[in-house]
């Protein structure tokens, strides 16, 4: 059974537009930006995919969730942010639990009480996990670079 190759009018396709990419090299796959999953290009194959449970609720969440807020202009001059983000690539790097920042944030606080930096550490697992997001995509575009 001959497989078919990715077309390019499939982009423009109601069903597939917007979630739906050629995959580099490869004429005979194609990529799910929703699910984050490589498909074979056979339209039923598509099709059924697109209205798959896993991939309509990974839309939805998509389009509910609220965007994530850009950092402000001059957040990489501002040392609070600075240890922020070297807290959270030093866990990253050890591989030390995200939710250890919750106690470690406290913990720095209580240990140097007259840090003006320590004092206004504001770092959860929530932001901490963010911010690992972001540097995985600053990496990933130098790494394409």
């Amino acid at each position: 059974m001959p497989k078919r190759k990715f077309r390019e009018e499939w982009l423009q396709e109601e069903n597939f537009r917007g979630w739906l990419r050629k995959v580099d090299g490869d004429d005979y796959s194609a990529y799910c930006n929703v699910c984050k999953s490589t498909l074979v290009t056979e339209v039923s194959t598509l099709k059924r995919h697109s209205s798959s449970r896993r991939h309509t609720e990974g839309l939805a969440r998509q389009t509910v969730a609220p965007a994530a807020q850009p950092p402000p202009p001059d957040s990489d001059d501002d040392p609070v942010t600075r240890a922020e983000i070297k807290l959270t690539a030093f866990l990253a790097e050890h591989n030390v639990s995200i939710n250890t920042v919750n106690y470690l944030t406290s913990l720095l606080k209580d240990i140097f009480p007259d840090s003006n930096i320590a004092s206004k550490l504001s770092l959860k697992r929530t932001k901490a996990t963010r911010i690992l997001g972001d540097i995985g995509k600053v990496a990933k575009i130098d790494v394409y670079e």
